[in-house]
């Protein structure tokens, strides 16, 4: 069962006013809650020196008749002597709200609410819970005002809440936005848990794009799996592809994967993903046209290079030993493995029947030399004049294979989150 528990400043009214000859804010925000069936797990009353005595009274005050809670759910909460000599300062308000706050935490269950009295204290003590609320150290929180009787009009409750979740949606919505416009799904997810935005479906395509991203699409796939009615039929078609490992799905992923890096700016890792495609590229079609695979570890290379004699009659072997490179030197590890220089020659052997894909695969072989000056020799990349020509080179090779859409599936994907992000926002 859920329960609450109440933070609140002890003020000069508490526990009894006698401006009013009424009950202070807290008795009587503490008998609205009861009278509303809230079940109160603790009660903490932070205090100035000044009201220490009022404090022990409201204690007192809250275990008697009818409130009767026990003395064990009451703690007082002497602030620091900071605030006690300057208690008009909001940053130590603040601070000592924290604190109080610190001291629910070990009380809460996560089905369970803070309650903020803000009636009580000074001004500044009143405003420190909503601002705890609005920077969102309390997701599941209500702050409540008191009214003072005196200045009541017809028809005005006596106790109210003033949420500020609306600011605080705000606030969550526009970190969400520039997270989602990063690429960052793994930051957007922490920022949603905690704010009101959060739905199941929201965090189910926030999943999707962060398991995507790092390429462990069956997590992706399982994470959308329960809202296969509610997504974008590509969304699952695309996840299938590349689950079963069909390559050409696999390379398209890794061009628009490299497009989220270019457009965060991020060089280098751009870079990387541009060898990436290019290497394993060659290696599809060398392996689909020769019809065996290159090797995966040292051990495999004897029996890749002794294939490779047997080949068209042992030719292709005679055309690498006799391969000139065009810094006119010869290829090299031809007992090894293949480099990318061997593989384009071995496709050379088969022209004109590659002729265009090679072309296009040669261009990108100086920038996957800058990707090896990046790994190997510790360079930086803060620049790269010339990458909207090899966003084209890549692109140009995937359409000789396949249809490229001309959306990037995961600004499809941020759209689709961004547009239920707005409809929680406004419902």
């Amino acid at each position: 069962m859920a329960s609450s528990i109440v933070l609140s400043f002890v003020g000069q009214q508490d526990p009894y006013s006698e401006n009013t000859s009424q009950e202070g804010s807290i008795a009587t925000l503490i008998r609205h809650l009861l009278d509303q069936n809230y079940s109160l797990r603790r009660v903490i009353l932070l205090h100035t020196e000044d009201v220490a005595q009022k404090a022990n009274d409201t204690k007192h005050w809250l275990q008697d008749k009818p409130f009767n809670l026990p003395e064990e759910s009451i703690e007082l909460v002497p602030v620091g002597a900071e605030l006690s000599t300057d208690p008009v300062s909001l940053l130590l308000a603040v601070q000592e709200a924290r604190k109080g706050l610190e001291k629910a935490v070990p009380f809460l269950s996560k089905q369970d609410r803070l309650e903020f009295n803000a009636s009580s204290g000074t001004p500044v003590m009143k405003t420190s819970w909503s601002l705890l609320q609005a920077a969102g150290y309390a997701p599941h929180s209500s702050v409540w005002q008191v009214r003072n009787p005196r200045e009541m009009k017809e028809g005005q409750p006596r106790v109210f809440q003033t949420n500020v979740d609306t600011l605080k949606n705000e606030f969550d919505f526009k970190v969400v936005k520039r997270q989602l416009e990063d690429y960052n799904y793994s930051g957007a997810l922490v920022t949603i848990k905690d704010s009101n935005l959060s739905i199941p479906l929201i965090i189910g395509l926030l999943e999707y794009g962060q398991y995507r991203l790092a390429f462990d699409f069956n997590r992706a796939f399982n994470a959308i799996q329960p809202f296969v009615n509610h997504v974008e039929p590509e969304f699952i078609s695309e996840i299938s592809s590349l689950r079963q490992k069909n390559r050409i799905a696999l390379f398209k992923e890794v061009y628009f994967k490299a497009l989220t890096k270019l457009e965060n700016q991020q060089y280098a890792d751009f870079l990387v993903d541009v060898f990436r495609f290019q290497e394993g590229f060659l290696r599809f079609l060398v392996e689909t046209k020769l019809e065996f695979n290159l090797p995966e570890k040292f051990t495999d290379t004897l029996n890749f290079w002794n294939s490779i004699k047997q080949v068209d009659a042992g030719k292709i072997n005679d055309f690498l030993k006799n391969y000139t490179l065009p810094s006119g030197g010869k290829l090299k590890n031809l007992e090894g493995f293949p480099s990318r220089l061997v593989l384009m020659a071995i496709l050379e052997y088969y022209q004109p029947e590659f002729g265009k894909l090679l072309e296009s695969l040669r261009q990108l072989n100086d920038y996957c030399e800058q990707r090896n000056r990046c790994v190997h020799s510790f360079e930086g990349v803060s620049e790269l004049e010339e990458a909207g020509k090899i966003v084209k080179i890549l692109r140009d090779i995937l359409q000789q294979k396949i249809t490229v859409p001309e959306k990037n599936p995961f600004n499809v994907l941020n759209s689709k989150i961004f547009s239920l992000l707005t409809k929680c926002l406004h419902s």
